[in-house]
Protein backbone atom coordinates (compact mmCIF):
# COMPACT_ATOMS: atom_id res chain seq x y z
CA UNK A 1 0.00 0.00 0.00
CA UNK A 2 1.27 3.22 -0.65
CA UNK A 3 1.61 5.71 1.87
CA UNK A 4 -0.24 9.33 1.69
CA UNK A 5 0.37 11.86 4.09
CA UNK A 6 -2.04 14.45 4.94
CA UNK A 7 -0.91 17.55 6.43
CA UNK A 8 -3.12 19.46 8.72
CA UNK A 9 -3.18 22.99 9.17
CA UNK A 10 -5.62 25.38 11.00
CA UNK A 11 -7.08 27.96 13.75
CA UNK A 12 -6.68 27.63 17.21
CA UNK A 13 -10.27 28.36 18.07
CA UNK A 14 -11.93 25.49 16.27
CA UNK A 15 -11.73 22.22 18.42
CA UNK A 16 -15.21 20.68 18.29
CA UNK A 17 -16.23 17.54 16.42
CA UNK A 18 -16.88 19.49 13.28
CA UNK A 19 -13.35 19.18 12.51
CA UNK A 20 -12.69 15.74 13.53
CA UNK A 21 -15.67 14.82 11.29
CA UNK A 22 -13.70 16.84 8.47
CA UNK A 23 -10.57 15.49 9.07
CA UNK A 24 -12.52 11.83 9.22
CA UNK A 25 -13.60 12.10 5.59
CA UNK A 26 -10.53 13.42 4.13
CA UNK A 27 -8.83 10.36 5.58
CA UNK A 28 -11.32 8.08 4.05
CA UNK A 29 -11.37 10.48 0.57
CA UNK A 30 -7.55 10.08 0.30
CA UNK A 31 -6.60 7.12 1.10
CA UNK A 32 -4.75 8.74 3.71
CA UNK A 33 -2.13 6.50 6.05
CA UNK A 34 -0.04 9.41 7.51
CA UNK A 35 -1.32 12.59 9.20
CA UNK A 36 1.89 15.15 9.87
CA UNK A 37 0.92 18.57 11.76
CA UNK A 38 2.10 20.81 14.04
CA UNK A 39 3.45 20.14 17.43
CA UNK A 40 2.48 22.71 19.96
CA UNK A 41 -0.81 24.57 19.01
CA UNK A 42 -3.98 23.65 20.28
CA UNK A 43 -7.11 23.82 18.00
CA UNK A 44 -7.47 22.07 14.41
CA UNK A 45 -3.92 20.74 14.83
CA UNK A 46 -4.66 19.48 18.72
CA UNK A 47 -7.64 17.40 16.95
CA UNK A 48 -5.51 15.85 14.22
CA UNK A 49 -2.87 14.68 16.92
CA UNK A 50 -5.67 13.41 19.48
CA UNK A 51 -7.38 11.70 16.34
CA UNK A 52 -4.45 9.74 15.07
CA UNK A 53 -4.41 8.86 18.45
CA UNK A 54 -7.80 7.37 18.71
CA UNK A 55 -7.49 5.39 15.33
CA UNK A 56 -4.02 4.68 15.55
CA UNK A 57 -2.86 6.29 12.37
CA UNK A 58 0.71 7.26 12.39
CA UNK A 59 1.50 11.02 12.94
CA UNK A 60 4.62 12.96 12.49
CA UNK A 61 4.88 16.50 14.22
CA UNK A 62 7.31 19.45 13.86
CA UNK A 63 7.87 22.17 16.26
CA UNK A 64 9.13 25.53 16.23
CA UNK A 65 12.84 25.89 15.83
CA UNK A 66 13.40 29.52 17.39
CA UNK A 67 17.27 29.63 15.63
CA UNK A 68 14.98 30.56 12.73
CA UNK A 69 13.91 33.83 15.16
CA UNK A 70 10.71 35.41 13.91
CA UNK A 71 11.23 33.17 11.29
CA UNK A 72 9.97 29.95 13.15
CA UNK A 73 6.24 29.90 12.37
CA UNK A 74 7.20 29.97 8.65
CA UNK A 75 9.74 26.60 8.71
CA UNK A 76 8.03 25.30 10.77
CA UNK A 77 4.86 25.15 7.99
CA UNK A 78 7.22 24.34 5.25
CA UNK A 79 8.71 21.34 7.18
CA UNK A 80 4.67 19.81 7.68
CA UNK A 81 4.15 20.88 4.00
CA UNK A 82 7.39 19.66 2.63
CA UNK A 83 6.43 16.30 4.64
CA UNK A 84 2.90 16.05 2.60
CA UNK A 85 0.87 14.57 -0.49
CA UNK A 86 -1.82 17.02 0.26
CA UNK A 87 -3.01 19.44 2.61
CA UNK A 88 -5.98 20.12 4.67
CA UNK A 89 -6.37 23.96 5.88
CA UNK A 90 -9.29 24.44 8.61
CA UNK A 91 -9.92 28.19 8.98
CA UNK A 92 -12.02 30.60 11.05
CA UNK A 93 -11.85 32.92 8.23
CA UNK A 94 -9.66 35.12 10.92
CA UNK A 95 -6.81 34.04 11.83
CA UNK A 96 -3.66 35.04 10.01
CA UNK A 97 -1.04 32.19 10.84
CA UNK A 98 -4.39 29.63 8.66
CA UNK A 99 -4.26 32.48 5.78
CA UNK A 100 0.12 32.70 5.25
CA UNK A 101 0.11 28.75 5.68
CA UNK A 102 -2.50 28.71 2.76
CA UNK A 103 -0.89 30.67 0.52
CA UNK A 104 2.67 29.06 1.14
CA UNK A 105 1.39 25.95 0.64
CA UNK A 106 -0.30 27.44 -2.96
CA UNK A 107 3.07 28.67 -3.97
CA UNK A 108 4.82 25.42 -2.68
CA UNK A 109 2.68 23.26 -5.02
CA UNK A 110 0.46 21.35 -2.57
CA UNK A 111 -2.53 20.26 -3.38
CA UNK A 112 -5.13 21.33 -1.06
CA UNK A 113 -8.82 21.15 0.74
CA UNK A 114 -10.37 24.26 2.64
CA UNK A 115 -12.80 24.72 4.93
CA UNK A 116 -14.04 27.68 6.40
CA UNK A 117 -15.78 27.26 9.72
CA UNK A 118 -17.21 29.51 12.46
CA UNK A 119 -15.97 28.87 15.85
CA UNK A 120 -18.51 26.91 17.60
CA UNK A 121 -20.98 28.68 20.11
CA UNK A 122 -20.73 25.82 22.66
CA UNK A 123 -17.55 23.41 22.78
CA UNK A 124 -19.73 19.93 22.47
CA UNK A 125 -22.01 20.99 19.20
CA UNK A 126 -21.81 19.72 16.00
CA UNK A 127 -22.99 22.62 14.17
CA UNK A 128 -23.70 21.08 10.54
CA UNK A 129 -27.15 21.98 9.06
CA UNK A 130 -29.10 19.08 9.01
CA UNK A 131 -30.11 18.22 5.52
CA UNK A 132 -33.64 16.70 4.26
CA UNK A 133 -35.93 14.60 6.69
CA UNK A 134 -33.96 11.53 8.62
CA UNK A 135 -35.49 8.30 7.75
CA UNK A 136 -35.66 8.48 3.79
CA UNK A 137 -34.41 5.37 3.43
CA UNK A 138 -36.87 3.68 5.29
CA UNK A 139 -40.34 2.32 4.33
CA UNK A 140 -43.21 4.65 5.34
CA UNK A 141 -44.97 0.86 6.03
CA UNK A 142 -42.35 0.31 8.42
CA UNK A 143 -44.42 -1.47 11.48
CA UNK A 144 -42.09 -1.30 14.05
CA UNK A 145 -43.23 -0.27 17.46
CA UNK A 146 -40.46 2.26 19.89
CA UNK A 147 -42.57 2.44 22.53
CA UNK A 148 -43.32 -1.42 24.17
CA UNK A 149 -41.20 -1.55 26.83
CA UNK A 150 -38.44 -3.99 27.12
CA UNK A 151 -39.69 -6.97 29.86
CA UNK A 152 -36.33 -7.51 32.06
Amino acid sequence: MKEFRLSVHGSRTLKDERVKIILLEEIQKHGVTHIVTHAEPDGVCGVARKLCKEIAMPLTTYFLNFRYLRGAFEHRSKDVLNNSDHAVYIHDGKSKGTSNEKKLGKKMGVPCSEYTLEPAEFENSIGFPVDGDWGQDIADDWDHDTTKELAL
